[in-house]
């Protein structure tokens, strides 16, 4: 009877521990998991939470870097070229695109659902629909302000693991056929510290944004391009807005179209809201490259001279396919995974189990 009752006991802490959200068990990601990239003087270039030898990325100042080496933590990039924005659309012009943005659909959507902003949130990361689905709303919002027709889908991708850019892709095709966008972001909160992202201008409580783009797909240059179309059009109206573009190994779904984008937007220790106050300055730069009639093109009226070098190296990985640059990638822009709760819930029941049977054993002698 008393063996019953213990069964019955255990029984119950299963179902108490299985009720319980994963965020219950989210442990706050750590500096730990970044890395400092230096350049060959030893000058603080960025921060990243996943590198790679032969990532590129390029600064606000437009000059583009190139990763050579790697110790421990740290790593160290040499310049590789450079480029300009030689020809822009003032403010004021932006002013007459609005009209044309009408009908123009972009679509929305996250591959990894669970990302959150500690600060705001509480955890760095729940299993389910995180923070980063409120700063995915928000641009919705500010985009349809400006008058464009937006898609966003909630479709989970979870867990947070190597698979989760197989299962984002389903999604990332689906909107594509289905709406035929002018162009398809996935929307992430990156795994660095704050202070890489904070900026503060005119009072205003900011958090930078880092574009995205991955080398192992097809349509890498052409991604590319817009990503610097984007990326200096933004700076020249905000010179803080955009932290920098980086190129990893990755492919993100982005051979679908030439405008397909990944945004952090933000950082896990960042106040949701200073990620709220950026949007609208985003979304002016967007509007002011694919508002207008001409969105077809990733030039769109805004020329770029691009002087970089032909050094960066393209992957052989398979675009459709998922690779090791992505398993990289799971840590890149999550410090901790969904993991986390389930090792907590298998010790609590190896503890609760290894003590059921020391009783049971206990009371047959």
């Amino acid at each position: 009877m008393k063996f019953q009752k213990y069964i019955i006991v255990f029984l119950l802490l299963l179902l108490y521990l299985s009720s319980f959200n994963s965020s219950t068990f989210a442990i706050d990601g750590d500096l730990n998991d970044r890395y400092v990239i230096y350049d060959e003087y030893n000058q603080e270039l960025m921060e990243k939470s996943a590198v790679e030898i032969g990532d590129s990325f390029i600064t606000p100042n437009f000059e583009e870097y190139e990763i050579y080496l790697i110790e421990g933590k740290v790593a160290y990039a040499k310049k590789i070229g450079s480029f300009q924005l030689t020809k822009q659309r003032n403010v004021n012009e932006q002013k007459n695109l609005n009209a044309n943005s009408a009908n123009q659909t972009i679509c929305l959507y996250m591959t990894h659902n669970d990302e959150s902003f500690v600060p705001s949130d509480g955890y760095d990361s729940v299993y389910g629909a995180g923070g980063i689905h409120d700063v995915a709303k928000k641009l919705k919002n500010q985009l349809e302000n400006k008058k464009f027709s937006v898609i966003l889908d909630e479709t989970l991708h979870i867990p947070h693991n190597w698979s989760a850019y197989s299962r984002s892709g389903v999604t990332a095709t689906k909107l594509y056929n289905e709406y035929n966008p002018i162009a398809l972001f996935d929307i992430h909160r990156d795994g660095v510290g704050k202070s890489y992202y904070y900026t503060q201008q005119n009072g205003e409580d900011l958090s930078k944004i880092r574009i995205v783009v991955g080398k192992s797909n097809p349509n890498y240059q052409k991604n590319l391009e817009f990503a610097k179309t984007l990326f200096a059009t933004g700076n020249s109206l905000y010179p803080w807005l955009f932290s920098d573009i980086y190129s990893g190994s990755g492919h993100y779904n982005q051979a679908l179209k030439d405008t397909c984008l990944l945004f952090e937007m933000g950082t896990y220790m960042i106040e949701k809201e200073y990620v709220y106050n950026s949007i609208p300055y985003l979304v002016d730069a967007i509007d002011l490259i694919l508002g207008s009639e001409e969105n077809n093109s990733t030039d769109n009226g805004n020329s770029i001279d691009s002087n970089i070098s032909d050094n960066n190296q393209t992957s052989n990985e398979d675009p459709n396919t998922s690779s090791n640059a992505q398993n990289s990638n799971n840590t890149e822009n999550n410090p901790t995974t969904n993991s986390t709760a389930w090792i907590w819930i298998v010790l609590s029941l190896a503890i609760i189990s290894s003590i059921i049977a020391f009783i049971v054993f206990k009371n047959k002698k």
